[in-house]
């Protein structure tokens, strides 16, 4: 049996990657592992429970076919299955019977992935506030001529709205790199 469920864009693309690796593995603990991601959808296929171990990852911006296909041969021979890709992000997994599924192992490579994550956050952030807040001048000018149009400032707080909800995705895993990076000197 095929179950789709629809992808929320702001609760299942710009979160915390390891809830919805919880959650792909919660479905698959219940009999449902995922087959694809499609047109907005998560697409489940009956399966036993726990039969995998899901895994998301953001990987690095590879320019080259052959960078791509190493890392995918790679994979493959952990005896991992690229499921599905949305843009940069990259949905594996591995048959629980085979053992433990970690992507990243070590703290180095942990530190060095968040940082990818978190520097796509800061940067949406930055232009969202920027643009919001490069319009005072023009503002002020409006209030001043008498031409001030209410629609221009709603846009100008919205787009400072979604840049702050950026920074709340950011900040958090700022403070998971410093943990990290805490961690390290400590085994150092």
């Amino acid at each position: 049996m095929i179950k789709k469920i629809r992808r929320n864009i702001i609760k299942n693309i710009f979160v915390d990657l390891e809830k919805e690796e919880k959650w792909l593995n919660k479905m698959c603990s219940d009999g449902y592992a995922l087959k694809d991601i499609s047109n907005g959808y998560y697409i489940f296929e009956d399966c036993n429970p726990n039969e995998y171990i899901y895994r998301v990852e953001f990987i690095k911006n590879e320019n080259t076919y052959e960078n791509k296909e190493s890392y995918k041969n790679f994979m493959q021979e952990m005896n991992v299955d690229l499921v599905s890709s949305v843009g940069r992000w990259h949905y594996f997994r591995k048959k629980s019977c085979l053992g433990e599924f970690d992507i990243y192992s070590d703290i180095d490579s942990k530190i060095e992935h968040y940082k990818r994550i978190n520097i796509i956050w800061y940067i949406i952030a930055f232009i969202f506030i920027f643009s919001g807040l490069s319009q005072p001048f023009t503002l002020i000018q409006s209030i001043f001529w008498g031409t001030l149009n209410v629609s221009d400032i709603i846009v100008n707080l919205i787009l400072i709205i979604i840049g702050a909800y950026f920074l709340t995705l950011a900040i958090p895993l700022q403070k998971k790199i410093s943990r990290l990076l805490k961690e390290k000197r400590l085994h150092e």
